[in-house]
């Protein structure tokens, strides 16, 4: 076969099944200090979903949902017993602000009755309005982590022009 045909062959291949396809999700990544905002848009439908974390987009530390904030710590870890400050005030049990997160509509996961909390502690954001930094302890036997917030306002104002609303226009 001379390479003239070869080529033939392959351009009438690619011609009945084409190699490139076209995205149908277009996402637009937005950096601003301590917060990543990722705005994907459908082509076809137009419906907008937005994400905002801190760390990695595959596993963030820290992501936004209607209204809560999750701080993501060991999956195997059980943070039924954590607590957390806001701008180092009084130390509270995340439980204790539990209801208020099960109020936003957010989504709770967990997997099992042996650790349904997966490593994950959720705080409502109408606590953390104006709060830079939240120091959480995720259990009784290990160190707390601090969580710089600050800047989140702005990452919501960031999705909002993108055309998420605050409410129904997250998911992780």
């Amino acid at each position: 076969m001379g390479g003239s045909t070869l080529f033939s062959v392959v351009g009438l291949l690619s011609a009945g099944w084409p190699i490139h396809h076209e995205h149908q999700t277009v996402t637009s990544r937005y950096i601003i200090p301590a917060w990543h905002v990722d705005a994907t848009r459908d082509r076809f439908t137009g419906e907008v979903r937005c994400r905002i974390y801190q760390g990695s987009s595959r596993k963030p530390a820290v992501s936004y949902e209607r209204g809560v904030l999750t701080f993501r710590f060991a999956r195997k870890l059980d943070t039924t017993h954590a607590s957390f400050s806001v701008d180092d005030g009084a130390v509270q049990p995340w439980t204790a602000v539990y209801p208020q997160v099960v109020a936003t509509g957010a989504r709770v996961r967990g997997r099992s009755m042996d650790n349904p909390t997966d490593g994950l502690v959720m705080l409502p954001t109408a606590i953390l309005e104006s709060a830079h930094v939240v120091t959480i302890r995720p259990a009784p036997t290990r160190r707390p982590q601090r969580f710089s917030v600050g800047g989140l306002a702005e990452a919501l104002s960031i999705a909002e022009t993108q055309g998420c609303d605050a409410n129904t226009g997250f998911g992780s």
